[in-house]
C-alpha cells in the first residue's frame, strides 16, 4: 500500500509539474501576443524604409530601434529615439533627393535621411541605417540636437505649436516646445541652478512630452477619435465613458510649469494643466529643487496625475505615441 501510494504521489507530482510548465508557456505565449498587439500601429522599416511623417508625428523601428518622429516648420524633421524623455530630440534640415547623413549619439553617422515628397504639413521620407564601420562623417551643418532652455528674464509664453521657436546665441541653439514658463524680472543664480537641475531631471522631458501630446488634442476630431478608437479596439465602437464627448471633456489641451523662488536655495516647481473640466484643471506635478545641491524632493502627483507616478506616467506616454495621431493621448 505505501509503494502504491508512492507512486501515486510521484505520479501527481509529475502532473503538476507539466501543469506548471505549460502554465509558463502559455503565459510566454499571451505576453508575446500582447506585445505584438501593442506594437500593431508601429512600422518596422527593417534596415531601410519610408515613412510619412505629419506634424502629430509617428513613431517606426529602424534596425531595430524605435523612434518617434515629426514634421516642424518647413523641412525640419524631429527625431528622437524611444523612450524620448530619456534620449535627446534631434532637429535634421532635409533637402529633397539629398540623403542627409545623421548620427545619433555616435561619431560616425548611423542614419541616412531623405526627403521623398511634401504634402501640406506631412513629408514622405525615406530612412536607412548605416554601419558605423563605414566611418560615414555626419552633415553636421544640418543636425542640432535640441536643448531647452528659458530666458529668465521675462514672462514668456511660447506658442504651443509643433514649430518651434528657437535663437542661436554663438554656437548654442535653445528652445522651447509647447510650453509656457513663468519668469520674474530679475533672477538669482540660484534661479538658473535650480532651472539647470529641473531640466536634467527625468521629470522634464517626460512633461515636455506630455505637453505635446496635449496639445496634439486639439486636433482630435470626434470623428478621427472614433477611427482611432475602433482601430485599436477591433472594430468596436466608443461607447459611455469612452465616447469622445466624456473623453475629451476631462483630457487636457495645454500644459504649462513656473519655476519660484520659496526661501533661500528652495525652489518650487509646479505644472499646471487646462481642460474643459475644473477636475483636470490645475496643479498636475509639483517638487521642491535645492538650488544648492540639486536635490529634488517632495514630488507630488495630483489632479489628472493624481494617484500615479513617473513609472505609470511613462508607461502612458509610451502607450499613447503607439496609437499614434492627434487622438493617442485619449486612448492611452
Amino acid at each position: 500500500m505505501a509503494s502504491r501510494n508512492t507512486k501515486h504521489h510521484a505520479h501527481r507530482k509529475t502532473n503538476a509539474k507539466g501543469v506548471a510548465i505549460y502554465a509558463v508557456i502559455a503565459i510566454i505565449i499571451i505576453a508575446v501576443a500582447l506585445y505584438a498587439l501593442t506594437y500593431k500601429g508601429v512600422q518596422d522599416l527593417g534596415s531601410a524604409g519610408n515613412v510619412t511623417i505629419s506634424a502629430n508625428g509617428t513613431v517606426f523601428i529602424l534596425g531595430g530601434v524605435e523612434y518617434a518622429a515629426y514634421m516642424g516648420s518647413g523641412s525640419t524633421l524631429y527625431l528622437s529615439k524611444q523612450p524620448s524623455f530619456v534620449n535627446p530630440l534631434m532637429a535634421v534640415s532635409l533637402s529633397k533627393d539629398t540623403t542627409i547623413h545623421a548620427n545619433y549619439m555616435s561619431k560616425y553617422a548611423d542614419i541616412g535621411i531623405e526627403l521623398l515628397s511634401v504634402n501640406g504639413t506631412s513629408a514622405r521620407v525615406r530612412f536607412i541605417t548605416i554601419s558605423q564601420s563605414a566611418a560615414v562623417s555626419p552633415d553636421s551643418s544640418q543636425i542640432r540636437i535640441v536643448s531647452t532652455n528659458v530666458s529668465a528674464t521675462t514672462t514668456s509664453t511660447i506658442s504651443p505649436s509643433k514649430s518651434s521657436n528657437s535663437t542661436k546665441s554663438g554656437s548654442t541653439t535653445t528652445t522651447t516646445v509647447a510650453t509656457t514658463v513663468t519668469t520674474t524680472a530679475s533672477q538669482s543664480n540660484g534661479y538658473s541652478k535650480a532651472l539647470s537641475s529641473l531640466q536634467a531631471s527625468k521629470y522634464y522631458s517626460l512633461m515636455e512630452n506630455y505637453s505635446e501630446l496635449y496639445h496634439n488634442t486639439s486636433q482630435c476630431t470626434q470623428s478621427l477619435y472614433n477611427k482611432t478608437y475602433e482601430a485599436n479596439n477591433y472594430g468596436v465602437p466608443p461607447s459611455g465613458s469612452k465616447t469622445y464627448a466624456n473623453v475629451s471633456a476631462f483630457v487636457p489641451f495645454n500644459m504649462t510649469y513656473a519655476l519660484n523662488d520659496v526661501s533661500g536655495p528652495l525652489y518650487k516647481v509646479t505644472y499646471t494643466t487646462i481642460s474643459k473640466s475644473t477636475i483636470t484643471t490645475g496643479t498636475a506635478l509639483s517638487m521642491m529643487i535645492n538650488s544648492s545641491d540639486d536635490v529634488i524632493s517632495n514630488v507630488t502627483y495630483s489632479g489628472i496625475f493624481a494617484d500615479t507616478n513617473e513609472s505609470a506616467l511613462y508607461r502612458g506616454y509610451l502607450s499613447a505615441v503607439r496609437v499614434g495621431g492627434a487622438c493617442g493621448i485619449y486612448l492611452q
